[in-house]
């Protein structure tokens, strides 16, 4: 085997490379220490770099999909809050109903009651155009615009409700590719959208005119009439009840599942303070000596090497 001749240049270099091999670890660690990341660039370790874009991308759309649960879920409360409210309003009109059936009653005492039945009606109109958070609730994808118009006669009392939303739902996504409808159309609430369900202005209207008619007859098909909307009612406040529940099932597993991936996260790319301050240490330590040999080597000047 050859021997190899060693230069003054051959020894020059090696200490350069040696300080700044050095220097750069010291640096590296030094990054670490401000940031408090191990891994600061893709270079440092491409395979956990990787994985903390992932973990970070993935952590983002769970945020997303929090704002989005977090943004509708007032909404949702107000609107089962407004529907409960119209149902209140329909057991009272039941009760009034049930009191203008009775014999004890005549004339002038049902056209009493008619006049509570119409306070109600105009109630009920409010609710129906409840409004909050810049939309209509029970307009459907309308949310910009009064979801129920009323008729009114000469002393303007209501005598038709018609609807002038849509029957489109709005819908958050509230998982991968999961989207959830968050709102209750306004026919669905008070109109008659099929058998067994009412409209519900359409009764009022008909139990205050048949008061004023004392119309008993007609009244006992009125109180049919409510007991069915209480159906529809209670339906509604089933559906919002039951997607707030999923909603809030889902918010809680969301925040489980990103607090694991921020541990993950930081196991990937977050610093060991003292680890790293050993570490620092002990190249700050190691470039010393390696300045100290290099100023054994390396000669300041010409006349010194010829000396």
């Amino acid at each position: 085997m050859g021997a190899i001749r060693v230069t003054q240049r051959l020894l020059v270099d090696r200490t350069l490379r040696n300080l700044n091999h050095q220097s750069r670890r010291i640096l590296n660690l030094q990054d670490q220490l401000a940031t408090g990341q191990k891994v600061n660039r893709p270079s440092d370790n491409p395979l956990a770099a990787r994985r903390a874009v992932n973990l970070r991308m993935e952590i983002a759309q769970n945020t997303q999909y929090l704002t989005n649960i977090s943004t509708m879920g007032p909404f949702m409360q107000e609107s089962e809050t407004a529907v409960l409210t119209v149902e209140r309003l329909r057991q009272r009109a039941n009760e009034l109903t049930i009191q203008g059936l009775s014999d004890t009653n005549g004339p002038l005492q049902r056209a009493q009651i008619a006049i509570e039945i119409n306070q109600l009606l105009e109630d009920m109109l409010s609710q129906s155009n409840y409004y909050t958070s810049n939309r209509y609730v029970f307009g459907g994808t309308n949310t910009s615009n009064t979801p129920f118009v009323a008729a009114r006669n000469a002393e303007g009392e209501i005598t038709d409700v018609t609807y002038a939303g849509n029957d489109e739902y709005f819908q958050i996504e509230i998982s991968n590719k999961i989207m959830v409808n968050v709102n209750e159309t306004g026919r669905s609430v008070f109109m008659q959208t099929a058998p067994g369900t009412e409209n519900i202005f359409d009764t009022l209207i008909a139990i205050r005119d048949n008061l004023r008619a004392n119309d008993t007859a007609a009244l006992s098909d009125n109180l049919e009439s409510l007991h069915a909307a209480q159906s529809q009612l209670m339906m509604a406040v089933a559906r919002l009840g039951a997607t707030q529940n999923r909603i809030e099932r889902v918010d809680a597993n969301l925040r489980d599942v990103n607090v694991q991936l921020q541990r993950v996260l930081s196991d990937n790319i977050d610093a060991d303070f003292a680890e790293v301050m050993i570490n620092l240490n002990a190249q700050t330590n190691a470039l010393q000596a390696a300045l100290n040999a290099g100023a054994r080597v390396i000669v300041p000047s010409l006349l010194e090497f010829l000396r």
